[in-house]
């Protein structure tokens, strides 16, 4: 089921178009349903390869931040799984500098902290 669903989000992207909607762009929040199931189905790689590509987007930070912020927050978990505590301290850091604002409440924060003290 996860690999059908990776294909088909493969090829999703593929037809986007770069801006829609007056420039907004749409790709974050494919690219994060990819990198997500990237995750689920235990492809490291590839999906800390689609977290990456988020955080590179830079016009789509305007209306999906909170993609943005979190691709950092889940790099720090991929990077946690394949024992690299560095990076992982350097995700995870940058997600909490990123949401420093938020409500302290939200499950990504408090693991976010969780582990970071872990590490």
């Amino acid at each position: 089921m996860i690999i059908q669903l990776t294909l088909f989000l493969i090829e999703a992207i593929s037809l986007l178009p770069y801006t829609i909607d007056g420039n907004r762009e749409y790709r974050p929040l494919f690219i994060n349903s990819l990198a997500e199931a990237y995750y689920k189905a235990g492809d490291l790689a590839k999906a800390l390869e689609e977290y990456k590509r988020i955080a590179s987007l830079t016009f789509s930070r305007i209306w999906d931040g909170d993609i943005y912020a979190k691709s950092f927050y889940m790099m720090g978990m991929i990077y946690e799984r394949m024992g690299r505590k560095a990076k992982a301290t350097e995700n995870y850091g940058r997600f909490l500098e990123l949401w420093k604002d938020a409500d302290l409440g939200i499950p990504e924060i408090i693991d976010a902290r969780k582990r970071l003290e872990a590490i």
